[in-house]
C-alpha cells in the first residue's frame, strides 16, 4: 500500500513515536484550505531532537518528505502525498528580557498575542497571520511594511541529514516572502526574536486594530491558504509593492469560479475553499486568474503559496 516508504523504515519511524505514526492520514484535517488526500505516513514531532532523527532517517532509507506547521499557504493535491508528512510541534516559549526563544512550531497569532501581553514591540504588524513561526521564518512573512525577519536575531536549524546548529539572521538571505531556506532545505527548530519594550495596553490596541483591518478582508474561518499570489516587487509603488489583489480585483477575478473553488469577496487575492473544492479546482482557478492578469496587464503572478504532491 505504501510504495514510497520502506517497512524498515516504518518499523524504525514506530519504535519513535508509536501511535503518534499514522497511515493515510488525509491531509485536509491540517490545512487551512480544508483541502488535500492522504499522506502515506504522518507523524507529528514535538523536540528539535524529533524533527532531526526524523528527517535523518528519511535520508538514510533515501525517502520523501515534507515538513508542516500550522498548515496554511499550502495546496495539497487531491491524490495527497507520496512519502512522510512531518508536522512541526515544536512549541517550546522562552522569554528573556526583551529577547523571545520560540519553537518553529509555535502558532504565529498565540506569539504576538503573547508578545503584546508582555509589551514586547516588533511583531505586532503580523496580527492575524495564520501558520507557524518555523514557517513565517522560511516565506519571511509580513504585512503593512514589516516582516518577522525585521526582528529575527537567531535561528536553529537542521540541514538535510545533518545536526542542528544555529545561524545569525544574516544567514538566511531575506528578501520579499524568501529566505535561504527554499534553496538549502534547511529547517527551522528553534528561533530567537529581538523585541524592544512598549507598554502591553498600547501594543494590544494597535493589534486589535491590524486584526480589525484583516477582518474586514479576509475570511472569518479558515477556507483558505492565505493570499495566493505574492505582491509584485515595484521600487515605486507603497512598501515597494504593487498589488497582486488590485491587479486581480481590475481583471473580475471575484467572478471567476472552478467548480468549488472561487474568490473570496472581501479580497481578491485569496482563493477560498466554497464547500468541497478539489485542489485541481483551486490549481485550475489560479491558472485561470494568472493568465487574465498577463494578458491585461502583462505581469506573470508568482503564487505566495506552495504545491505539495503531484498536480495533473
Amino acid at each position: 500500500m505504501i510504495e514510497t516508504l520502506s517497512q524498515q523504515l516504518l518499523t524504525e519511524l514506530s519504535e519513535i513515536f508509536g501511535p503518534r505514526l499514522k497511515c493515510d492520514e488525509l491531509l485536509s484535517r491540517h490545512t487551512t484550505f480544508g483541502i488535500g488526500g492522504p499522506a502515506d505516513a504522518f507523524v507529528t514531532v514535538h523536540t528539535p531532537d524529533e524533527m532531526s532523527d526524523t528527517i535523518a532517517l528519511c535520508m538514510k532509507h533515501s525517502a520523501p518528505y515534507f515538513i508542516i506547521g500550522g498548515g496554511s499557504n499550502i495546496l495539497v493535491a487531491d491524490s495527497g502525498y507520496r512519502g512522510l508528512i512531518i508536522k512541526c510541534a515544536i512549541d517550546r516559549f522562552l522569554r528573556d528580557g526583551c529577547r523571545i526563544t520560540v519553537g518553529a512550531g509555535y502558532p504565529l497569532e498565540r506569539l504576538i498575542d503573547e508578545a503584546c501581553d508582555l509589551g514586547l514591540r516588533g511583531i505586532e504588524m503580523l496580527a492575524g497571520i495564520k501558520g507557524s513561526v518555523g514557517g513565517a521564518i522560511y516565506g519571511n512573512a509580513g504585512a503593512y511594511g514589516g516582516a518577522i525577519s525585521d526582528c529575527l536575531e537567531s535561528a536553529l536549524i537542521a540541514p538535510p541529514g545533518g545536526r542542528p546548529r544555529l545561524e545569525p539572521r544574516n544567514y538566511f538571505a531575506f528578501a520579499y516572502r524568501n529566505s535561504i531556506l527554499k534553496r538549502t532545505h534547511e529547517v527551522v527548530l528553534e528561533a530567537t526574536l529581538t523585541l524592544s519594550e512598549s507598554p502591553a495596553e498600547a501594543l494590544k490596541k494597535e493589534r486589535d486594530r491590524i486584526l480589525e483591518m484583516r477582518a474586514q478582508r479576509h475570511p472569518e474561518t479558515d477556507c483558505s491558504a492565505g493570499c495566493f499570489f505574492k505582491n509584485i516587487e515595484k521600487r515605486d509603488e507603497p512598501f515597494g509593492k504593487l498589488s497582486a489583489g488590485m491587479l486581480l480585483e481590475k481583471v473580475g477575478a471575484k467572478d471567476t469560479f472552478v467548480g468549488q473553488a472561487g474568490v473570496f469577496q472581501g479580497h481578491a487575492n485569496i482563493i477560498v475553499n466554497l464547500g468541497g473544492a478539489r485542489a485541481d479546482e483551486v490549481k485550475r482557478l489560479a491558472s485561470m486568474l494568472k493568465e487574465k492578469v498577463r494578458d491585461e496587464f502583462g505581469y506573470t503572478l508568482e503564487e505566495e503559496i506552495t504545491y505539495v504532491g503531484e498536480f495533473n
